[in-house]
């Protein structure tokens, strides 16, 4: 497992569920990524992150688990 890094992508949708821990973000030349679900909080804090850089149009950077493509690691340009 590694993690691959991203840098200066825009958010260009969002999309949650009723269902624990399901949040994704459709970045700029990336295909749909889920947040990793490992705590609650965790997805709901990267969830926020992308709603807010879409609302502002400010761009993100971070990280992916390039073994199952979920994002790890998130911050707002």
């Amino acid at each position: 497992m590694a993690y691959i890094s991203f840098s200066n992508a825009h958010v260009l949708m969002t999309f949650t569920s009723p269902h624990s821990m399901n949040a994704w973000g459709l970045l700029e030349t990336q295909p749909w990524r889920k947040a990793q679900p490992i705590s609650t909080d965790g997805v709901n804090n990267l969830f926020t992150l992308l709603n807010a850089a879409k609302a502002s149009g400010r761009t993100v950077s971070g990280s992916y688990d390039d073994s199952n493509g979920m994002l790890y690691t998130l911050y707002m340009n």
